[in-house]
């Protein structure tokens, strides 16, 4: 027991000091490149208000803290996502974990992001100033419409390296492109949990984005680092399982924003009903002061207009699988609402 401990405590020591040394640097709101990478993958990760640092055995982690996708001995599982997300963009993801023995858990995952036939408004450009030679248009494409996409790939590993402690990496591969313009970035998560032995209680931590920046015609932006900590306990349970209330909370540093604090609260029932939701202090409900650009007054603005979350989950059985049907709901006050899906299985 000594030697979890003193494992699991140096492993969140070094996620600290990372987050630290990446916080040196910090940047301003707004800096950071490959946003899509913000946007919360998985309908219970969302319908929990993204507290999900300390959420074990579920393949939804893939795209969280890869220590979470850490299966029992044979076991796999597949979720298949999706998001009608903000101005009609597509939000979909896929991910896929398998118990490898002594090797531990192996994952893939995708998440993608964008749409297509976007009517293109082009700039033209006299021909004077291109016969003259003196401008040459970054902007070389002549079809009416455009395409745009973002991606990441990843590949997750994910251990219990002791009854108590599972560990996990995730390398991944980040891509965007627009009108036939494109950029890459390469990139890893890490993460590690713990559990105290009282209540299920679950202590985490996790990093998030740490790599190269993404560059568009030689201009640079960072990913968008994100460190976490969190805590989760079953608070009371039926015996055998067959009711339980847990409660989540993270503290999470993006890099680009202030401290935030997610919390949220999940109700099971009979083992296959759940019911969730989740709220983000120093986020939602909060009012800064801004300058109209125009006016230059100085006026009250939400921070978000994100609003409240929640969801269900269902779960089944179906072809010999366990199934659990998944959805969240999130208001976005005078922008659209949101509704996530999300379909996984497990052998």
């Amino acid at each position: 027991m000594r030697t979890c401990r003193i494992a699991a405590s140096l492993a969140l020591l070094v996620l600290l000091v990372v987050a630290q040394t990446a916080e040196a640097g910090v940047r301003k709101s707004g800096l950071t490149g490959a946003s899509f990478l913000k946007i919360g993958v998985g309908a219970r990760p969302v319908a929990l208000g993204s507290a999900y640092t300390t959420v074990t055995g579920d393949v939804n982690q893939l795209f969280w803290n890869p220590a979470g996708i850490a299966l029992e001995t044979g076991k796999q599982q597949v979720t298949l996502f999706h998001n009608q997300w903000i101005a009609d963009l597509g939000h979909d993801a896929v991910g896929y974990t398998r118990d490898m023995g002594s090797l531990g858990t192996l994952g893939f995952s995708l998440v993608t992001l964008g749409m297509g036939g976007i009517d293109a408004d082009r700039d033209v450009v006299p021909q004077f100033i291109l016969g003259a030679g003196t401008f040459t248009p970054n902007d070389t494409e002549t079809s009416s419409t455009y395409d745009y996409r973002d991606l990441a790939v990843g590949v997750s590993w994910g251990r219990h390296i002791s009854d108590k402690l599972d560990l996990g990496l995730t390398g991944k591969i980040v891509s965007q492109s627009i009108d036939g313009v494109s950029a890459h970035a390469y990139a890893m998560d890490a993460g590690c949990i713990y559990r105290v032995g009282y209540r299920n209680t679950r202590i985490g931590a996790r990093i998030n984005n740490l790599g190269s920046d993404i560059k568009f015609y030689d201009i640079g932006a960072p990913l968008p680092l994100i460190f976490s900590i969190g805590v989760a306990s079953d608070v009371w349970e039926q015996s055998e399982g067959k009711a339980k209330v847990t409660l989540l909370a993270d503290a999470t540093k993006p890099q680009d924003a202030e401290q935030l604090v997610y919390t949220a609260i999940e109700v099971q029932a009979l083992k296959k009903l759940s019911l969730r939701t989740g709220y983000k202090f120093n986020y939602q409900g909060v009012t800064d002061k801004k300058v109209d650009e125009v006016t230059r007054a100085v006026v009250d603005a939400k921070r978000t207009e994100e609003g409240l979350t929640a969801g269900v989950g269902l779960g089944f059985a179906i072809g010999g699988y366990d199934a659990v049907i998944d959805y969240a709901y999130t208001d976005f006050g005078i922008l659209d609402s949101v509704h996530r899906v999300s379909l996984s299985l497990g052998l």
